[in-house]
C-alpha cells in the first residue's frame, strides 16, 4: 500500500497522543514517583534500540557512505545540546529538570515558564516525528520500533511535567491546552518529514534521520535516564535494559 500524507498525520498523531494523555492522567491521578521513573527507563531502552537499528542503520543504507550519517548525527547532538543550554539559562538552569516527576521541579521549577516547558517537550519530538514520516517514504510502511519508543516515551514527558505544573498553579485548562498544541505540532512534524524527504536525495534523508538519532541520543543522556535513576535506583537499569530488547524483538518480528 502506497502511503499518504493522510498516513503520515494519521501515525503521528498516534505517536504524539500519549503526550496529552499523560497531563490528563496526572491532573486526576498521582502516580508514584517510581513507577514514572520505570516507565520512563524503559522509554529509554526502546528509544535506543530505535535510534541504533531504526535510524542510524537506515541513514547508512540510504547513502551508502558515513559522511551524511556522522554529519546529522553530530549536528543532531549539538543541536539539542544548545538548544539545552539556552532553556537553562532561561530558566536559571531549571529547564533541564522539564521532566522531574515531582513536586516543583516537575515542570521546570516556580522559575521555569510554561513556554519553556513546551519548547523542551517540542525539541524532544519534533525530530522523532519527522523521523516517522522519513520512516514512511524509506520502507514504505510505519516503522513499529520507532513509533513504539516515540510513544512509550512520550508518555512519562506529559505525566511528569505535568505533575510540576499543577504544583506551579497552572490551571488544567491551560495544561490540557499546551500539551494539545505539542501533539499538534509532533503530528504535522510527521508530514512534513514524509512530504518534503519523499521527493528529495538519499544524501538528504541519510542526513535527516541521523540528525533525529544524535538528537535522541543526547536527550537520553541528558535528560530522561539520569532522572530515571534519580528517581528510581538500581531497577532503573534493568528496566532499560528490558525496553531495549522488547524494541529489539518487535524490530526482528517486523524483518527488520
Amino acid at each position: 500500500m502506497t502511503n499518504t500524507v493522510f498516513h503520515a498525520l494519521m501515525w503521528g498523531f498516534v505517536a504524539s497522543f500519549p503526550l496529552l494523555l499523560g497531563s490528563v492522567i496526572a491532573l486526576f491521578a498521582r502516580l508514584p514517583k517510581s513507577m514514572i521513573a520505570t516507565i520512563m527507563a524503559f522509554g529509554s531502552g526502546v528509544l535506543v534500540a530505535a535510534l541504533a537499528f531504526s535510524l542510524m542503520e537506515e541513514a547508512f543504507s540510504m547513502a551508502q557512505s558515513f559522511p551524511p550519517v556522522v554529519l546529522g548525527f553530530s549536528a543532531g547532538g549539538l543541536s539539542y545540546t544548545m538548544a539545552n543550554y539556552i532553556l537553562n539559562k532561561k530558566s536559571k538552569g531549571d529547564a533541564r529538570k522539564r521532566k522531574r516527576s515531582h513536586g516543583e521541579m516537575a515542570g521546570g521549577g516556580k522559575e521555569a515558564s510554561g513556554l519553556s516547558i513546551f519548547v523542551g517537550s517540542i525539541m524532544d519530538n519534533i525530530p522523532e516525528n519527522m523521523a516517522l514520516g522519513i520512516s514512511l517514504v524509506t520502507g514504505g510502511a510505519v516503522n513499529i520500533v520507532l513509533i513504539a519508543a516515540i510513544f512509550i516515551s512520550n508518555f512519562p514527558e506529559g505525566l511528569a511535567s505535568t505533575e510540576g505544573m499543577k504544583s506551579n498553579g497552572k490551571s488544567r485548562r491551560y495544561i490540557v491546552g499546551i500539551w494539545s498544541i505539542a501533539v499538534l505540532i509532533g503530528t504535522a512534524s510527521t508530514a512534513i518529514g514524509f512530504s518534503l524527504l519523499s521527493k528529495t536525495s538519499p544524501f538528504i534523508i541519510s542526513t535527516s534521520m541521523s540528525f533525529a538519532a544524535g538528537a535522541i541520543l543526547v536527550m537520553l543522556a541528558e535528560s530522561m535516564i539520569p532522572e530515571a535513576y534519580e528517581e528510581g535506583g538500581m531497577k532503573i537499569g534493568i528496566a532499560t535494559m528490558i525496553g531495549f530488547a522488547v524494541a529489539f524483538i518487535l524490530g526482528k518480528m517486523e524483518g527488520g
